[in-house]
């Protein structure tokens, strides 16, 4: 049993180095394709049909079809996700088929949860990554630089870019501050005895539904943290209302994120755990 749990561990190891890597693959897939929309139409090509983006792939006449290429950097991280996670709980913990007669996932995962310090450490990064992606590309739009410069068509698609990608970091930001609100808040019910924490027997059928199975309250954090994380571009465009209005939809969002998160002690089970469905 010793060495098999060993093994799994050294292939949860081997699983989320491929999965960091690829992550990090993504988010330069971001930053790549930004530089390939700014760059210049070559206007010493052999003739009008083939003045392409800095020589490469798209023709003044097709860059209307580049649109597909955003998508790139979301596929290749559900790429890592499909690595990350299973490496994860397989490295930290164990995986395997639900032996409980509750009615729940046939598969559970049990895994030692993250220190605080590391979590707010990732937390910033999230951040770190909406101001490069969202923020700083606006401010420098805005003050007439970069990626104003750039024709229009391909312009839009460096906007979008910094829309999605840093709409995304937003989103995960709100993920974690939510995450680490229930982290704190279930802990300090643990080193306290507090009674109300029950056993899986006594749990809430819909808390466990809600907060457990299904995670809901982190789905809000990240539309919530999303919305908030895009809300800086109206406001930069001289739209307040339109910012005014994905702030507050964000803010209840993420109060209500937050205020489900403190019932995650309803669902009866621990925080290194998760189940699902296979």
């Amino acid at each position: 049993m010793a060495t098999k749990s060993a093994t799994s561990a050294r292939v949860g190891r081997v699983l989320l180095v491929i999965g960091i890597v690829i992550a990090v693959v993504a988010v330069a897939s971001v930053v790549v394709l930004m530089w390939y929309f700014s760059l210049p139409i070559d206007h010493g090509s052999l003739s009008n049909d083939t003045k392409v983006r800095g020589g490469l792939l798209l023709t003044e006449d097709t860059v209307s079809e580049g649109g597909v290429f955003l998508a790139i950097p979301a596929g290749i991280l559900l790429v890592a996700s499909c690595f990350l996670f299973p490496g994860y709980f397989m490295s930290r913990g164990r995986m395997g088929l639900s032996t409980s007669n509750r009615v729940g996932g046939s598969i559970v995962a049990n895994y030692a949860v993250v220190p605080a310090r590391t979590h707010v450490l990732w937390l910033l990064v999230a951040v770190l990554f909406w101001i490069l992606l969202l923020v700083v590309p606006l401010i420098s739009a805005g003050a007439g630089g970069w990626p104003m410069g750039v024709e229009s068509d391909a312009r839009d698609y460096v906007f979008v870019l910094c829309g999605m990608y840093g709409g995304l970091a937003a989103g995960i930001a709100g993920l974690m501050a939510v995450s680490l609100v229930k982290k704190q808040h279930y802990l300090s019910m643990q080193r306290s005895n507090d009674p109300r924490l029950q056993g899986a027997e006594a749990a809430s059928p819909f808390w466990r539904w809600f907060s457990y199975r299904w995670r809901i309250d982190g789905w809000l954090a990240m539309i919530g943290g999303g919305l908030a994380g895009v809300s800086v571009i109206p406001a930069l465009l001289g739209s307040p209302l339109i910012c005014a209005i994905l702030l507050v939809i964000a803010l209840a969002l993420l109060v209500a994120a937050v205020a489900a998160a403190r019932q995650y002690w309803r669902a009866g089970e621990g925080l290194g755990s998760a189940e699902g469905f296979a």
